[in-house]
Formats: structure tokens, C-alpha cells, sequence
């Protein structure tokens, strides 16, 4: 390094820090030498660069190695990445350890430090997934709004895939189902366009299309989508959804009055299940037992299954599960015309139903309930709650359960000598019923 240089380093960094000339100089040396070193007039000794560089407190080597300060700068850089991704990693073990609300803290404390642009919105993502496994689904699907167009923008096509996949179920949980169902095509779609490696998250995808059309009543393509599943499933030997599948024919061929067939498919699944240990599978497999043996009118069979699905369920600490087989245990004793006790479960169900939000089973309570009060001549208090499942179902666009709220108003208006009323919700019904069959 030329004396020119060395001397306008001086300077810069003494006028940087606030000096002067003089508080470099000291008892030492002269102001004036100071001066001249600064103009490179002269180079000064290693005794008086030695002085000057501790009076600025830096080394010297930062003032003769002329890339000293973007090596620093490079180094500084360097330990701010490796901070990021020594925290990035952590919270990914966090997540993985099923800590979530510890990984949400430390992707939050990784945004909060300037990352690159691509860093950012893959963190974001690694978020959106974290805010879904504590199902907190409106922020799940505002981070993923935000991050959606840039993915899209820069061709990132399996996280794009992955993101309309989530958005898909934080919709369906929301209840938004034809909002859900149209994520999930999307998914479907990208995964298929772009061909994909990732063989798993497309079995995912058409097990998710099959299970929304069956909550939304529509039978056929649910046993569409739930076939597609089973046979891609077999395909890439993915055995947790070859038994969903079976599970999910089993539960639309009991829909379409295939009974036979319905208990062939459950029973595969439960086979399956019960090999991997996959206790919540299970229950959801009793639960459909139960459903079709309460069809068949074997009543104390279906009681069986139902009770040790809320068993397990009991113990997974599962509300959904637990209410939905007590709604379905209350049916069994509504169809038995043990009034009294239908009530008690279909009460606790309600009451439990109510507390986690869940409205598509709160609308088959309430049309059960109404059909209940019916048979025991509280006509006002069957019209409130038959009107309030309606109410809820039409909302949810649950069609197939819709039908039945219907039907119960039209068998209402029949009671009350009200046949125009009654021809036009048993109207209602039929017409759901054909849309779901066809």
C-alpha cells in the first residue's frame, strides 16, 4: 500500500470517529506529524502506526491490507448468515419435535434479521406449516397469500403445489368447501403438470378431493377420487393410504347402500391400521362400522363400534371423535324411540361440538333433535331446530346432510295440516338427493 492510501485511511476513519488530529498525536508525536502521514507526505514508523491504529482502536493490518475492511465486512456477513441458519435449523428441529409454538418464536426472530428475498418467503412458508399444526388457520392462509405470487412468479412449482395443498385443508377446516375443493384441484393439477418426484404428497392430494366430496355429499366422485387414491397408493406402496382409502369406500359404498362392499372395504382398512398401529385410523374405522350396522338396524353391533371408537378417541383426546360418536349413539337410541337417552348423548355431543366450532356436526344434531322433538308433538321446538340446521348446512353447502334437515321440515308440515309447505321441502329434499346420486 502506497503512502497516499495509508494516510487517506487515516483520515477516514479518524473524521469517522469524531478526532482530531491532535487526540491522535498525543504526548508522542506532533500534530503536524500526524498531518503529513495523513496528506502522504511520509510514511510513518511501525512504533507511531502501532500508536495511531490503538488510538482508533483498530489493528493495524486494517489500515495496510487494502481489502481488510470487505474481508470484515465479508466475515460480519458470514456470522450473521450462519446465526440465521444455526436459529433456521433449530426451529425446524422444534418443529419436528412438535414443539410448534417454540418454531413459530424462532422463524419469527430469523424474519426479524435481513434475509435474502428467496430465505424470506421459504421461511414464511416453514411458518404457514407451523401456525397449520397449531391450526391456526386464518394466519396459515394469510402468510400464504402473501408468499403465494412470488413462488408462482419465480417457478417454484412443488412448494407452489404444496401451497394451494394448504390451503386447501385450512380452508376445509374452516368449513369453506368449495373454496377448499378448488385448492386441492389446483394442487392436483400443478403436481400432475409439472411431474413432481414427490409420489406421497400427490396420494395427499386425492385422498383430501376424496374425503371433501364425501362431506359435501357427493358419493360418486368421492368414490372416484377415493379409487384414484387406493390405486396410485398401491402403485408407490404408500400402506397408511391404501388403508385411508379403503376406509373412505368403505364410508361412500355405506352412503350408496353397498353394504356388503362398505364392510369389505373397512374391514381391509382396519386390517391395515391396526398392523401400523395407527390408533386414530382405527377409530375413524369403528366409527364407519358403526355406521353401516346401524343401516343394517343391528343396533347393539353398531353401539359396540361406535363405544370403542370414543374410547380411543377418549384417549387421543380427540373432541371431534368423541362427538361424533355420541351424536351417533343418541341416533341409535332415537331409532330404538328411547327418547330420553337419544337426548342425553345428543346434548353432550352438541354441547361439545359447540366448544370446538365444529357446525357441520352441529347441524346434524340439530336435525336430529328436531326430527326427535317431532315424534314427541314439540312442534315449535322441532321448527326452531330443524330451521337452525338448515340454517347451517345450506351454508356449509353439506348437501346430502341438507336433504334430511329438509325432509324433516316436510314430515313437520305434515304434522301441522301444512301440505303446500310440506310438498315444497320434501321437494328440496329429493332434488338434493338426485344432485348427490347423479
Amino acid at each position: 500500500m502506497d503512502m497516499a492510501e495509508l494516510g487517506r485511511r487515516i483520515r477516514e476513519e479518524r473524521k469517522r470517529q469524531f478526532l482530531k488530529q491532535g487526540d491522535l498525536s498525543g504526548d508522542e508525536f506532533s500534530k503536524g506529524y500526524i498531518s503529513l502521514i495523513e496528506k502522504g507526505k511520509i510514511s510513518p514508523s511501525l512504533k507511531a502506526l502501532n500508536f495511531i491504529a490503538q488510538k482508533l482502536n483498530k489493528p493495524v493490518v486494517y489500515f495496510l491490507d487494502e481489502d481488510y475492511i470487505e474481508k470484515e465486512e465479508l466475515k460480519k456477513e458470514l456470522a450473521k448468515y450462519k446465526n440465521i441458519l444455526e436459529k433456521f435449523l433449530t426451529a425446524q428441529q422444534a418443529f419436528d419435535s412438535k414443539n410448534y409454538e417454540e418454531a413459530i418464536r424462532l422463524y419469527h426472530d430469523v424474519l426479524a434479521n435481513s434475509t435474502d428475498e428467496y430465505s424470506s418467503y421459504l421461511i414464511n412458508f416453514y411458518l404457514a406449516k407451523s401456525y397449520f399444526a397449531i391450526k391456526d388457520y386464518m394466519k396459515v392462509l394469510e402468510i400464504l397469500d402473501k408468499i403465494h405470487p412470488y413462488f408462482e412468479k419465480n417457478f417454484f412449482n412443488e412448494i407452489l403445489v404444496e401451497i394451494h395443498y394448504m390451503k386447501g385443508l385450512s380452508l376445509g377446516n374452516l368449513q369453506k368447501f368449495q373454496s377448499s375443493l378448488e385448492n386441492y384441484l389446483k394442487a392436483l393439477a400443478g403436481f400432475e403438470k409439472y411431474y413432481l418426484k414427490n409420489a406421497e404428497l400427490k396420494s395427499r392430494i386425492l385422498f383430501s378431493i376424496a374425503n371433501l366430496y364425501s362431506k359435501m355429499g357427493e358419493f360418486i366422485k368421492a368414490r372416484d377420487y377415493y379409487i384414484k387414491c387406493l390405486e396410485y397408493s398401491t402403485q408407490i406402496k404408500a400402506v397408511d393410504f391404501i388403508a385411508l382409502s379403503n376406509n373412505g369406500l368403505g364410508l361412500v359404498n355405506h352412503e350408496l347402500k353397498q353394504y356388503k362392499d362398505a364392510l369389505k372395504y373397512i374391514r381391509r382398512a382396519i386390517l391395515i391400521s391396526k398392523t401400523l398401529n395407527l390408533k386414530e385410523d382405527i377409530a375413524n374405522e369403528y366409527n364407519y362400522l358403526g355406521f353401516v350396522y346401524t343401516d343394517l338396524r343391528k343396533y347393539n353391533i353398531a353401539e359396540k363400534y361406535f363405544l370403542k371408537s370414543y374410547s380411543m378417541y377418549k384417549d387421543l383426546q380427540n373432541k371431534r371423535g368423541m362427538a361424533y360418536n355420541l351424536t351417533e349413539i343418541g341416533k341409535i337410541y332415537y331409532l330404538r324411540e328411547d327418547y330420553n337417552k337419544a337426548l342425553k348423548y345428543l346434548n353432550e355431543s352438541l354441547e361439545i361440538v359447540k366448544e370446538i366450532g365444529e357446525e357441520e356436526e352441529m347441524g346434524r344434531i340439530y336435525t336430529i333433535l328436531g326430527n326427535l322433538h317431532l315424534k314427541q308433538e314439540e312442534f315449535e321446538l322441532s321448527e326452531k331446530e330443524l330451521l337452525k340446521s338448515v340454517e347451517i348446512l345450506k351454508k356449509l353447502g353439506l348437501k346430502k346432510d341438507l336433504s334430511e334437515a329438509y325432509k324433516g321440515l316436510g314430515n313437520l308440515y305434515i304434522a301441522l295440516k301444512n301440505p303446500e309447505e310440506a310438498k315444497k321441502y320434501f321437494n328440496q329434499s329429493i332434488e338434493l338427493l338426485y344432485e348427490n346420486y347423479a
